[in-house]
């Protein structure tokens, strides 16, 4: 029997970690019951790759159903379907083919930033004196501490941000702005010439993909206000100042006038960046449903894809993102760093999602206040004003990293997010609401190198983990760390020492490998009690394995008992 419970929980301690570790996400091969928003007559559709062009003829001509335009580098196609077709009678028809991977509605996507009232005294989330803004006072140092970064670094002019939103205020009226515009070097301004070849004609500073024109100015505010926090101009004397105070702003618009726009125009914005080499993206709009071809577009990307949480539903409460998830924040690619948002005191903005596995980061959402697309300078609220705090702390991650400098640009995005998630300042307001936990600090991220978790740098956890099973489940124990270690003073004396200590076993276990196999042994139970504890928090978990001591006490004295008898 001993045997048997022995097997038994080893067994558990294998497949569970091995069954939640797997990040990816469902592909949902039909959408059959399309929910939310979405353009009439219009689909996204992934063909199987090998009968792609035949099955687009054979629809076209038995179905009348056109392609408006193909996203190549996905496998994607954006088609208009005929008047007598539904969306939902098409979604039935393309069920029964096997030869298409998925279909699915070109879905609305809108902004998550909402207007609150209408330089750098007022950047609360950058410096937090207790200061009032706004008309709400604050506690010191509740910010990103971006005063002791920008003694580290201030950003460069080589480091590229996409802002896909509403478009971003090119004009000079904006004179923050006006100076860290990208502009891309294929091409010739005004010539009516598409010098590079990319099937934009004079797409200097981006391309606005709602009138599909190289005009990229915001008719809403809420892009120019995004990139005013991202790089608005530093040491200018003027107005304020972004996180990174000299990269430049790629104006991608897709959202129109009133904050919304469609999944198709999203991707194409996406796969734009991804093109003219973007190494940050910044997504603060979003919501549901599900949509593979806008996964496949980030999963695509190199660049360190930043996307805000969103603002709850009708009644401004953040909602749970692990139960009603909120794409693309949702999203488990790589590259992709979710963000909450806090206010001036550190606690979770009241309208913030949420979601202890879903939502990664948060950063300062509440009283922000940047640059306007009418000129001057206004204030919002949202994770929509949260998510660029982190975009320009990673554009200042990336003129520190090696990883970066190498030229190998996803390592460098995987690397740039683990040094962000690392680094968070730990907040109680935060702990068991987001996986890390905390709110970001540029700081000590900068100041890190930026190259990757610790646990991939001297870790004997990670040493004696690599090439085996247990290898893709060191992040339970670092979630683990981040959730209940990091948050409090105990903890972190404990994770200061362990990282101390663990360089010189983690260079033992290379050199024996009977010692690296004991420790692989000895980190089955350990992670798997942890993911349990991560699934049902401390106390219940407590509960749980003081019940299995004390059920295991009780079994092993009966068995003596009977044994003497």
């Amino acid at each position: 029997m001993k045997k048997i419970i022995g097997i038994f929980i080893i067994t558990v301690f294998i497949l569970v970690p091995m069954a939640v570790a797997n990040d990816a996400d469902p592909v949902p091969a039909f959408v059959k019951a399309p929910t939310g928003d979405y353009v009439p007559g219009e689909l996204l559709i992934k063909y199987e790759p090998e009968v792609r062009s035949a099955t687009a003829a054979y629809y076209q001509t038995q179905y009348e159903v056109t392609t408006m335009k193909s996203f190549n580098a996905i496998g994607v196609d954006h088609v208009k379907l005929p008047q007598t077709m539904t969306v939902e009678g098409a979604l039935e028809v393309f069920q029964s083919d096997p030869n298409v991977e998925y279909a699915e509605p070109n879905y609305y996507r809108y902004a998550t930033g909402t207007p609150n009232d209408a330089l750098f005294g007022l950047l609360w989330g950058m410096h937090n004196t207790g200061q009032t803004v706004n008309g709400t006072a604050g506690i010191p140092d509740a910010d990103i501490d971006a005063p002791e970064a920008w003694d580290i670094t201030t950003g460069s002019s080589s480091v590229v941000v996409a802002v896909v939103d509403s478009g971003v205020s090119t004009l000079s009226v904006v004179n923050d702005l006006s100076g860290n515009i990208w502009s891309n070097p294929g091409e010739i301004p005004e010539n009516g010439i598409d010098d590079d070849s990319n099937g934009y004609v004079d797409d200097v500073v981006g391309w606005d993909f709602v009138f599909d024109d190289n005009s990229p100015n915001d008719a809403n505010g809420h892009g120019t206000h995004v990139a005013g926090t991202v790089a608005a101009v530093g040491n200018n004397s003027t107005g304020v100042t972004g996180v990174s105070w000299s990269t430049k702003i790629m104006a991608l618009r897709f959202l129109d006038a009133r904050g919304s726009g469609s999944t198709e125009d999203a991707i194409s914005a996406i796969l734009y960046a991804n093109a003219k080499g973007a190494h940050v993206i910044n997504n603060s709009w979003g919501g549901a449903p599900y949509s593979q071809s806008l996964k496949d577009a980030i999963d695509a990307s190199s660049a360190v894809v930043v996307c805000a949480a969103g603002n709850g539903g009708s009644d401004r409460i953040g909602d749970d993102n692990d139960a009603v998830p909120h794409y693309p924040s949702s999203y488990t690619s790589s590259n992709l760093i979710a963000v909450a948002a806090t206010d001036q005191n550190d606690n979770r903005a009241s309208f913030s999602n949420y979601g202890p596995t879903s939502v990664d980061v948060a950063a300062p959402g509440v009283n922000i206040l940047s640059t306007l697309s009418t000129g001057g300078y206004g204030y919002l609220a949202g994770t929509s004003m949260a998510a660029p705090h982190v975009a320009g702390l990673a554009a200042l991650i990336h003129t520190v990293s090696s990883s970066a400098s190498s030229g190998n640009r996803t390592l460098a995005a995987t690397d740039i997010i683990q040094t962000i998630k690392d680094t968070v300042d730990p907040l109680s307001s935060l702990s068991g609401v987001i996986a890390t936990g905390g709110r970001i600090n540029a700081y000590t991220a900068v100041s890190s190198g930026g190259n990757g978790d610790e646990l991939e740098d001297g870790c004997f956890i990670a040493t004696a983990a690599f090439g085996s099973i247990m290898d893709p489940h060191v992040k339970i124990l670092r979630h683990f760390r981040n959730r209940y270690l990091k948050t409090s003073r105990l903890g972190r004396t404990f994770v200061n020492f362990y990282y101390k200590q663990s360089p010189a076993i983690a260079k033992a276990i290379q050199s024996n490998e009977s010692l690296r196999q004991a420790v692989r042994t000895a980190l089955l139970p350990v992670v798997g009690l942890s993911w349990v504890t991560l699934k049902l928090g401390l106390l219940p978990s407590m509960v749980l394995f003081l019940a299995l001591a004390v059920f295991g006490c009780a079994f092993v004295a009966k068995k003596r008992t009977g044994a003497k008898r």
